[in-house]
């Protein structure tokens, strides 16, 4: 499968007390379905007058935003969600959070450690450090993202599409033509945190579902002696290698890449709706694309 990724908002707290909603979004789309969607995509796309362009979600009224959804509704992709109101945070309160998620990065290391990891998880904690809240903030997002989509990949494909579950092509929004800090922190993170996330939350997997393209190239079971200790006495099996999850990540400029747009055309819908700035027309067809979690559908953090 192949999973485009972009975020609306600025991720800064408003000067107003309102709500100031700031999302991360990931289109989620089987690579065979790809083609179709894309040629029917650029067909809207000429019909509204931008051919050859690149479109924005900003740039949309109701009408056309549930053009694209119509369109792929028909073709069993995913669209994960996860939000923030900018309003409610404090920059003390996310000062407070990153400094304490810097300072974790050292808080593990003992004797059995070499200096090369020793010197690289002292880098992360200076490089979080030295994030702006806001650019702290959007990469803890993208973070949850990256777990959330994992989580319910697995269990939507593996009833639908099993065979997708055997690749994962992550395809991120590049702000620069080199990769920027805040990028390279959460691509460095979100390994060991999705490793950690599991020993409290296993991965839920269906009996009827169909795991065998998911299994092919990778271990299951076996759970490496320093992770032994925080295992404890949970199943062995609910846990997996997600080092080749995670391993194929690239940042793209969007002009190049359908997918990042129509992932920024969601993306942007669902934050204009948060805040009241998209009629229904725009957003009620959402719940087409969307798997809802244990709660709801759209994943909400607060710093």
């Amino acid at each position: 499968m192949n999973i485009y990724i972009d975020e609306a908002g600025i991720f800064v707290k408003p000067s107003q007390n309102k709500c100031a909603i700031s999302a991360v979004g990931a289109l989620i789309m089987p690579e065979k379905k790809e083609k179709i969607i894309f040629s029917k995509f650029e067909a809207l796309k000429n019909k509204w007058g931008f051919n050859g362009t690149e479109v924005k979600g900003s740039q949309l009224n109701e009408s056309q935003i549930n053009s694209v959804i119509e369109i792929l509704e028909k073709y069993n992709v995913m669209f994960e969600v996860v939000a923030i109101d900018m309003n409610i945070q404090s920059e003390d309160g996310m000062t407070t959070h990153k400094l304490d998620k810097a300072q974790k990065m050292i808080s593990c290391i003992t004797d059995e450690f070499n200096e090369t990891l020793i010197k690289n998880l002292y880098k992360t904690k200076e490089e979080i450090e030295s994030l702006p809240n806001q650019l702290y903030v959007q990469a803890s997002l993208t973070i949850e993202l990256l777990i959330q989509v994992f989580q319910k990949t697995m269990l939507n494909y593996s009833l639908r599409k099993p065979k997708e579950l055997e690749f994962f092509k992550w395809i991120v929004d590049a702000k620069n033509l080199n990769i920027t800090t805040s990028e390279k922190v959460w691509k460095t993170l979100i390994l060991p945190q999705a490793q950690s996330r599991s020993f409290d939350e296993p991965l839920i997997m269906l009996k009827e579902g169909d795991y065998i393209h998911y299994y092919k190239n990778r271990k299951s079971g076996d759970i490496p002696n320093y992770l032994s200790e925080h295992v404890k006495d949970k199943d062995p099996n609910n846990f997996t290698e997600l080092n080749s999850v995670y391993s194929n990540i690239k940042f793209e400029d969007s002009k190049n890449y359908l997918g990042v747009q129509l992932a920024d055309i969601l993306v942007t819908s669902i934050r204009r709706s948060m805040n009241g700035n998209l009629q229904k027309e725009g957003w009620r067809n959402f719940g087409d694309i969307m798997v809802m979690g244990k709660k709801q559908s759209i994943t909400l953090l607060n710093m």
